[in-house]
């Protein structure tokens, strides 16, 4: 299996509103209203990151009336479970992992090309005038 696919899996989960949304739909089917009310969001928030969920294989869907009905895949709960006894016992290691808190402090590069060329010109002419 690919590294990309694994990546794209678990970063559908990493998002704070898709995750939550997973969450409910453990418990058991809901309209989009119903996870707008429990989530406290938008309604076009979660319809949004429903289609993530739902092209992505979390979740599926059906008419019940006029309205869609979401609920898990089933697929997914047997593989939530793993996860979840796996964070349970190594929750520890993963609080204090200094590599992953290395990784999660944002790095910020602020230099666009115009001004380090500008740079560069003004850092010559102060070495010939010196």
């Amino acid at each position: 299996m690919e590294f990309r696919l694994y990546r794209e899996f678990f970063r559908a989960l990493s998002n704070q509103t898709r995750f939550s949304i997973v969450q409910l739909l453990r418990d058991k089917p809901h309209y989009v209203n119903e996870l707008v009310e429990k989530l406290r969001i938008e309604q076009s928030r979660v319809s949004h990151n429903l289609a993530c969920l739902l092209n992505c294989g979390f979740v599926e869907w059906a008419w019940n009336g006029k309205n869609k009905v979401y609920r898990l895949n089933p697929d997914l709960n047997p593989v939530l479970i793993g996860i979840e006894k796996h964070l349970v016992k190594y929750a520890p290691a993963l609080d204090t992992c200094k590599t992953l808190a290395r990784e999660s402090k944002p790095v910020v590069f602020v230099a666009r090309s115009n001004e380090l060329k500008h740079s560069q010109r003004h850092q010559r002419r102060s070495r010939v005038k010196a």
